[in-house]
C-alpha cells in the first residue's frame, strides 16, 4: 500500500506485481485509490508478446486482457483477468482468478500476500500454461530515493518452483499536466529474478507432445494435452534481468499507460528458445 499508494503506477493492472511483475500474460496487483477507501478498478489492456519469468515460446502471441478488481479499506482484494491472444482461434486463453492482502507495516515498509488461480483454455500454447497455482508475497522498504522490494512467488500444479525476484524502482511524477488536475508519472525499475526451472521443463515437454499429437512423432498417439510429464529440478540460479519503464497519465478516475520492457533470459535449458527481447503494452484502467 504504502509504495503503491505514492506511485499509483500499478492501476493499470499491468503489474507483474509479481510477480508479475516481470511476466507479461500473468498475474496483475490490485491498486488502491485511497489506504481508507474500497474501489473498485476496470482496466483494458494490450501486450505484443506474452512472457513468464522471462521465458518465452517460438511464436510471438500478442494479446488483449480484462481486468476487474475490487479492494477493501482493510487491504483486502480480490481480481478477476482474461487474456485474449490475438493469433489464436480460442477466445479466452487464459483467465486468472486472485485474492489478497496489501498492507503497510510502517511508514517505511510495506507488504503482501496473495493466492492465484490460473485457468488456461485446451492446448494452450503458452510456457506459463503447466503451472496451476501461485502463493505470492513480498516485503518492500522505501528509501527515500529508491524503493526496494523482495517478491517470493512459489508455482505450483503440473510444474513446482520457487522464485525470488529483487526489485529496485525510482518514482518520478510532472503535475499539471495538459490541465490543473493531471499528471504522469514515470517509475523505472530493474529486477533480478533467481529461481528453479521445473516450469519451463514441463511446458517444453508439453509443447513437443502437442507436435507429435498426429501420431507420426516419437510418442504417436499422444494427443494435445492428454500426457504431461513434469521434470523436477533442484537447481537455483540467477533466470533472467529485466528493466521496465512505465509511464502513466492520471486524469481523475482515469489512468492511461505505455510500457517498455526489455528482458534478458539466462541458464536457458538447452531446449529453451527464449532469447532477450523487449516488450510493449498499454492499458487504460478507470478506478471507482
Amino acid at each position: 500500500m504504502l509504495h503503491r499508494v505514492l506511485a499509483v503506477w500499478l492501476v493499470s493492472g499491468l503489474a507483474v506485481g509479481q510477480v508479475q511483475a516481470q511476466t507479461g500474460v500473468g498475474l496483475s496487483t490490485p491498486t488502491e485509490a485511497s489506504p481508507k477507501q474500497s474501489s473498485l478498478m476496470a482496466a483494458l489492456s494490450y501486450g505484443n508478446n506474452s512472457s513468464f519469468f522471462g521465458r518465452t515460446q517460438t511464436t510471438r502471441y500478442p494479446y488483449a486482457a480484462g481486468e476487474l478488481t475490487y479492494t477493501s479499506k482493510l487491504g483486502l482484494w480480490g481480481s478477476v483477468m482474461s487474456y485474449n491472444l490475438l493469433n489464436t482461434a480460442t477466445f479466452v486463453d487464459e483467465t486468472d482468478l486472485s485474492i489478497g492482502w496489501d498492507g503497510d507495516l510502517s511508514k517505511t515498509v510495506d507488504a503482501s500476500l496473495s493466492y492465484s488461480r490460473f485457468l488456461f483454455a485446451a492446448n494452450s500454447p503458452l510456457v506459463k500454461s503447466s503451472v496451476n497455482n501461485s502463493l505470492d508475497g513480498y516485503v518492500g522498504w522505501d528509501w527515500g530515493y529508491v524503493y526496494s522490494r523482495l517478491n517470493v512467488a512459489y508455482l505450483f500444479g503440473g510444474s513446482n518452483d520457487l522464485f525470488l525476484i529483487l526489485d529496485n524502482s525510482r518514482y518520478f511524477e510532472i503535475d499539471k499536466l495538459f490541465t490543473p488536475k493531471g499528471y504522469l508519472s514515470i517509475e523505472p525499475r530493474v529486477s533480478v529474478t533467481a529461481g528453479t526451472q521445473s516450469f519451463a521443463e514441463t511446458s517444453l515437454v508439453q509443447q513437443q507432445q502437442r507436435g507429435n499429437g498426429n501420431g507420426k512423432g516419437k510418442n504417436p498417439g499422444t494427443g494435445s494435452g492428454t500426457t504431461t510429464v513434469t521434470t523436477s529440478t533442484t537447481r537455483f540460479r540467477i533466470l533472467n534481468y529485466e528493466l521496465r519503464v512505465p509511464l502513466t497519465y492520471h486524469l481523475g478516475k482515469v489512468a492511461v499507460q505505455g510500457a517498455w520492457r526489455y528482458a534478458v533470459p539466462v541458464n536457458l535449458l538447452p531446449e529453451d528458445v527464449s532469447r532477450a527481447r523487449s516488450y510493449f503494452t498499454s492499458s487504460i484502467s478507470l478506478t471507482l
